[in-house]
Parts: structure tokens; C-alpha cells; sequence
């Protein structure tokens, strides 16, 4: 019976194989479909804006990374409780950079605003 059952087993992985590796979508070729098209424009221009904001948190990230690193070591060789000197660097330096980092966000937003509406208008004139 175990061996029935290893068969059996090895039978349904072996039929389910092709199955699997036919789900994998091959790249879309470019449609002449006005909709198609507006909806590729909108995910990249989603997409532009997904990474525009990542980019953006992490230059942020890196400037109060750099700015706390610095406090640590000067608390470090003053004799100062590094966590402490951590703790307000990282303050100080989040609130010195939040008027660029949210400058930066809104013409993020302005600009994707703006791919979006071009995408939306292309659809509505291929109505």
C-alpha cells in the first residue's frame, strides 16, 4: 500500500508540474486596446510614484542615519550616554529634514496626479 501511495504521489507532481510552470505569464505584447493602454500608462505611472517615494524615505533615512552616527561617536568620546545622543540626533535631524522630505512627497503627488489625468484623458478620447 506504500507503494501505492509514493506512486500515486509521484504521479500527481509529475501531471502537476506543467501546470504550474504554465501560470507564469509571459510579458504582454503592446495592444492597440485605447483601455489597455490607458491602464499601462496608470500602473506606471503607480509605479513611478511607488519608487519615487521609497527613494525619497531612504535619503531621508540616510541624512538622520549619518546625523545620529556622528552624535553616537562624539557622545562616545565625550563620555556622554551614546543612547540619549542617539535618541535626540535622530529628533532633531527627522525634524530638520521633514520640510524637504515633504516638499519632495507633494511633487511626487503632483507629478503622478498629473500621469494619472494624461492616462485618464488618452482613455476618454479613445471613446
Amino acid at each position: 500500500m506504500e507503494k501505492t501511495t509514493l506512486s500515486t504521489l509521484a504521479l500527481i507532481a509529475a501531471l502537476s508540474g506543467p501546470a504550474f510552470a504554465q501560470t507564469a505569464t509571459a510579458p504582454a505584447a503592446a495592444s492597440n486596446d485605447p483601455i489597455v493602454q490607458m491602464r499601462a500608462e496608470q500602473r506606471a505611472a503607480n509605479s513611478a510614484y511607488a519608487q519615487g517615494l521609497i527613494d525619497n524615505y531612504k535619503a531621508r533615512d540616510a541624512k538622520v542615519a549619518a546625523a545620529v552616527e556622528a552624535a553616537v561617536k562624539d557622545a562616545d568620546a565625550k563620555g556622554k550616554d551614546p543612547l540619549v545622543a542617539k535618541r535626540d540626533a535622530a529628533a532633531k535631524a527627522t525634524k530638520a529634514t521633514q520640510a524637504e522630505y515633504d516638499a519632495n512627497v507633494k511633487k511626487l503627488k503632483a507629478d503622478h496626479k498629473a500621469a494619472l489625468d494624461a492616462a485618464a484623458q488618452k482613455g476618454k478620447a479613445a471613446k
